[in-house]
């Protein structure tokens, strides 16, 4: 699969992202109704989970803060009471998915943010404009 995350291009990646080195994201197509679909984990600025995704709905929502929404092709995960996007996914094709929005956090509490123009990860200096061969391995940001 390829990645574009924020402006940096992950190619000949597995089906997942990783982040501090443990699958976060993953995405696979579902054959039975020819669409792309989002599995993954949602964690709290303390790395506890409040939140899973699987095939693009909200399987666990501890607390009710969270809210799936979906269109052909884009599915967004937001903040219920205030509409916030936290995570917004965008399937190009079937092997190819876009990520320019992201405020969420790693298992480890730290923020992990995209925007447009780069991702970052808690203090960490932005990463912007790489193009990186996964060589089939998962996309790793840390």
């Amino acid at each position: 699969m390829d990645f574009d995350i924020g402006s940096n291009h992950f190619r000949n990646a597995s089906n997942s992202i990783e982040i501090e080195g443990v699958p976060h994201l993953s995405f696979e197509h579902n054959r039975r109704y020819n669409e792309m679909t989002l599995r993954g984990f949602i964690y709290d600025q303390k790395g506890n989970m409040v939140g899973k995704i699987a095939e693009s709905s909200l399987t666990i929502n501890i607390q009710g803060e969270f809210e799936m929404r979906s269109v052909p092709s884009v599915v967004k995960l937001l903040r219920r009471e205030t509409e916030q996007v936290l995570l917004e996914v965008k399937f190009l094709d079937k092997d190819h998915v876009q990520i320019n929005k992201a405020k969420l956090y790693s298992i480890k509490g730290r923020a992990f943010e995209v925007a447009p123009k780069h991702w970052k990860l808690g203090d960490d200096a932005p990463h912007s404009g790489e193009d990186m061969d996964c060589g089939g391995n998962a996309a790793s940001l840390k």
